[in-house]
């Protein structure tokens, strides 16, 4: 544990919920939950490339999402966000896409490889 004192992040809107995590995927297999790092969330291996972030919570709207790759040794890949649901489903969809193949693919399991999320999410409907 850090041995300072943190001030809260300022902003001008109200309500805001800073969700961050990541998870090593496991190839074409299950992710395991031992490897997720970070609360609030759980996540599932979908199909190919595919994964289903599930938020323990929902929100009224999601502000941000950023999501990120990191391997052990590059390759031509990286992730982006498919669908949305943060209020009903509670669920964010992340893809790997492969640019040399030009679909979606599997990352290997690897204990560096690892996809980072952050989400900035608004716990209101209120509007400032």
């Amino acid at each position: 544990m850090a041995n300072r004192l943190f001030v809260r992040p300022r902003c001008l809107d109200k309500e805001l919920v800073i969700l961050a995590g990541s998870f090593a995927p496991n190839g074409s297999s299950a992710v395991s939950a031992a490897s997720n790092k970070g609360t609030g969330w759980s996540v599932a291996w979908t199909s190919t490339g595919l994964f289903t972030i599930t938020l323990a919570d929902s929100y009224p709207s999601l502000i941000s999402a950023t999501a990120s790759l990191q391997l052990t040794t590059g390759a031509d890949q990286f992730v982006q966000f498919g669908a949305i649901d943060v209020l009903s489903a509670k669920t964010l969809q992340i893809r790997v896409w492969d640019v040399s193949g030009n679909a979606v693919a599997d990352v290997a399991a690897d204990a560096g490889n690892r996809i980072n999320f952050t989400l900035i999410l608004k716990n209101s409907s209120v509007t400032p």
